[in-house]
């Protein structure tokens, strides 16, 4: 009897340290294995530029940072038990009920993916699809594909009853766009004023140009630094500053100048919590010091989406937008493709 107890001990002892192990797994630099090889793999998945290889080198210490950033983690390089849940849940597969009225492009904007993707995961063969069906969105529903969506430029001259909404409504976009795109401080408007208005064309392959009124304010306020040599505000020496400074209020909204694919969305040495869009044909843009960050890498973003709230982070002496634009990796002056 006697032992029949002391082997009941032994195995709640065994079963309690099994527990407690599972529980404190966890992969940092230097690891090796095909744990660290799935790992690598939920993070390909996903979008992030890393090599499954199974060794968790630097490059997958700075990945698993940017995934920790990105997801409001602790961000320490180091995947345990939350890093990994978080991993797995962004990677289930999502089951959409088709409502009536859907379309595959509409499902595909909502979810951050393509119509091409959609059909695949599913076997369509067409893009008819009917209400009550059920629908996988993709894992790797946070933006890439081939498609980009673009836009025209339309010039409306202001009639005598004219309002913004009903221009916004009748041009398919919205109120904040068009004032972005005029730089507009209110919503008053004036019989023969000339507005600028930005309409998406949809999916497209043509190549993005770098021109006047190519790109949309991203946001309103008073330009408090502009583009070339100044006297750097905190060193106090002189060095060419590559884009402009917008004072704006910490928390206001921050908006893509562009349509485009989030290739950077996280900390940068002096720039502190930034926004990088790839907007093709060697065209960037970059958003620099926010205090917070609302769209992840990879991401397709839209003209005039809220991609980031203004802050002070990085080398910086008040919240402000640092906003850039680089063509093949040279920063030009903003001000000469802005409306």
């Amino acid at each position: 009897m006697k032992k029949n107890g002391l082997i009941f001990i032994i195995l709640i002892l065994l079963l309690l340290s099994f527990s407690s192990v599972s529980y404190a797994v966890k992969y940092e630099y230097g690891d090796r294995g095909e744990e660290v090889k799935r790992i690598q793999q939920y993070l390909y998945d996903m979008g992030y530029d890393i090599s499954v290889d199974g060794i968790f080198g630097y490059g997958t210490l700075d990945v698993v940072k940017d995934f920790q950033f990105n997801n409001g983690l602790t961000v320490d390089g180091v995947v345990g038990k939350k890093t990994l849940e978080k991993m797995e849940e962004i990677l289930k597969d999502i089951t959409y009920v088709v409502r009536e009225g859907d379309t595959l492009s509409e499902i595909a904007v909502e979810f951050n993916t393509t119509v091409k993707s959609i059909k695949e995961i599913n076997n369509l063969i067409s893009d008819l699809i009917k209400v009550g069906q059920e629908l996988k969105i993709p894992k790797t529903g946070i933006g890439g594909g081939e498609d980009r969506v673009v836009y025209s430029t339309i010039y409306h001259k202001v009639k005598p009853g004219d309002v913004l909404s009903i221009l916004a409504k009748k041009y398919g976009v919205d109120v904040t766009t068009i004032k972005l795109a005029n730089n507009l401080k209110s919503d008053t408007i004036y019989a023969g004023q000339t507005l600028v208005i930005a309409c998406l064309k949809g999916d497209s392959n043509q190549p993005f140009r770098l021109e006047k009124g190519a790109f949309i304010w991203p946001v309103i306020g008073r330009i408090s630094s502009g583009y070339g040599d100044r006297i750097h505000p905190i060193r106090g020496v002189r060095h060419f500053h590559g884009g402009i400074d917008i004072a704006v209020p910490l928390g206001t909204e921050i908006r893509a100048a562009a349509s485009g694919i989030v290739i950077k969305s996280g900390y940068l040495d002096g720039f502190g919590n930034t926004i990088v869009i790839d907007h093709g044909n060697g065209i960037e843009t970059l958003y620099g010091h926010n205090s917070t960050l609302l769209v992840r890498r990879w991401m397709k973003v839209k003209l005039g989406q809220v991609i980031a709230k203004a802050g002070s982070t990085g080398t910086s002496t008040g919240s402000h937008l640092d906003f850039r634009i680089y063509k093949n990796g040279e920063a030009v002056n903003p001000l000469l493709y802005l409306p």
